[in-house]
C-alpha cells in the first residue's frame, strides 16, 4: 500500500473507532456535546476563552443564589453545562468522558444521564443552601456525583466487573476524590458543590447497583432521589425565598425590567408585610411600570407599617401633587 492509501485507510480506522466509541457510550458523548455546544455559544456570544463575565454566566444559566432561590429553579440543571473559562471546561469535559463511559458499562446509558442530572441539581442545591447569593457553574457537581455513584455500585453493588478491576477502580477513584476535594479547600473552587453532587452519587449508586438487573428498582430509586432534592429545594425556597425575591428584584431594577421587579416585590412584600423600605421599593416599580395609583397605594401602605418613613412621606407628598384635581359634581 502506497503512502496515501495508508494515509487514508489509517484515517478512516481512527474515525471508525471514534465513532464507534461515541455510539457505545451515547449518554457521555451527548453530554460532552451539550457542554460543548454550549461553551460555543458563550464564546460566540461576547465571551473569551481566558474568562467569562458574571453576567454572561448567569445569562446562560449559571445557578446564581437570589434568581433560583426567587424561581428560576431551572438553573439547577442548566448551571451543570456552563463553564467559567476554557480550562475549567476542558479539565471538566475529561473528566466526564472517563467517568461518563465507566458509568455506561456499570449502570447503563439512560441511567447514568440522569445521575449527570440529578447529581448536578445535587450539589448546586448545596451550593446556594450554604452560600445564597453564590455565583456556581460547572459540570464537576456532577462528576463528583457520577465519582460517588461508581464508588458505591463497584463497593456494595452486582455491576459486572471482575474484583482485580473494581480494586483497581476504587483505589483511583478514592485517590482523585481526596485529592479534588483537597484542591477545593482554597481558591474559588465551590466545593459544596462538589459535596453535594457527590453524596447523592453516593445516594443513588448504591441502590443502582444493588438493583442492576430490576430497571422498575433503579427507575423507582431515581425517582424517590428527584423527589428527595425537590423536598430539599423547597425548604431552601421556604426559609431564603422572601430575601432571595428582594434581592432578585434589585437585579431586574438594574437591567431596567420593571415589570418582574414588580412581581419580584408583590412576592416578597406579601412575605414581609412589616417591611416599609421593602413597599417604598415597591412603590418606586409601580411608577416606573404606569402605574401610579399602585404606586401610592404602596407608600400608604409603607407609612401605615411606619409611620416615621420619611422616604415614603416625600414620595407620596410628590406623586400626589402629580395627581389631577378631582372635579365636584
Amino acid at each position: 500500500m502506497c503512502d496515501r492509501c495508508a494515509g487514508v485507510a489509517t484515517g478512516r480506522a481512527r474515525r471508525a473507532m471514534t465513532m464507534g466509541t461515541a455510539y457505545k457510550f451515547p449518554a457521555t458523548t451527548a453530554l460532552l456535546a451539550i457542554n460543548t455546544l454550549v461553551f460555543i455559544g458563550m464564546v460566540l456570544t461576547g465571551g473569551s476563552l481566558q474568562s467569562f463575565s458574571g453576567e454572561l454566566l448567569i445569562r446562560w444559566g449559571g445557578n446564581y443564589g437570589p434568581l433560583t432561590i426567587s424561581g428560576e429553579y431551572w438553573r439547577l440543571v442548566t448551571a451543570g453545562f456552563v463553564h467559567a473559562n476554557f480550562f475549567h471546561f476542558a479539565f471538566n469535559m475529561w473528566g466526564l468522558w472517563n467517568l461518563g463511559r465507566l458509568a455506561e458499562r456499570l449502570f447503563g446509558k439512560w441511567q447514568t444521564a440522569l445521575i449527570y442530572l440529578l447529581t448536578g441539581v445535587g450539589g448546586a442545591l448545596l451550593s446556594i443552601a450554604y452560600n445564597h447569593h453564590r455565583l456556581s457553574v460547572g459540570a464537576s457537581g456532577a462528576i463528583f456525583g457520577i465519582a460517588g455513584a461508581i464508588l458505591v455500585g463497584i463497593k456494595f453493588g452486582e455491576v459486572p466487573i471482575s474484583a482485580a478491576e473494581k480494586k483497581a477502580t476504587l483505589s483511583s477513584l478514592i485517590f482523585v476524590v481526596i485529592l479534588n476535594f483537597s484542591m477545593g479547600i482554597s481558591g474559588r473552587i465551590d466545593n459544596m458543590c462538589h459535596l453535594g453532587g457527590f453524596v447523592t452519587g453516593l445516594l443513588v449508586g448504591l441502590p443502582l447497583g444493588a438493583f442492576f438487573r430490576n430497571k422498575l428498582l433503579q427507575v423507582t430509586t431515581l425517582v424517590v432521589t428527584a423527589a428527595v432534592l425537590a423536598a430539599g429545594g423547597l425548604e431552601l425556597v421556604q426559609k431564603n425565598g422572601a430575601e432571595a425575591d428582594k434581592a432578585a428584584a434589585i437585579i431586574a431594577w438594574q437591567q431596567q425590567n420593571y415589570a418582574k421587579t414588580v412581581l419580584l416585590l408583590e412576592k416578597y412584600t406579601v412575605a414581609r408585610p412589616d417591611d416599609d423600605e421593602g413597599l417604598v421599593m415597591l412603590s418606586e416599580a409601580y411608577l416606573n411600570n404606569n402605574e401610579p395609583d399602585k404606586a401610592i397605594s404602596a407608600l400608604e401602605q409603607a407609612l401605615r407599617v411606619n409611620p416615621n418613613s420619611e422616604a415614603a412621606k416625600q414620595d407620596l407628598e410628590e406623586l400626589q401633587s402629580r395627581q389631577p384635581p378631582s372635579k365636584n359634581k
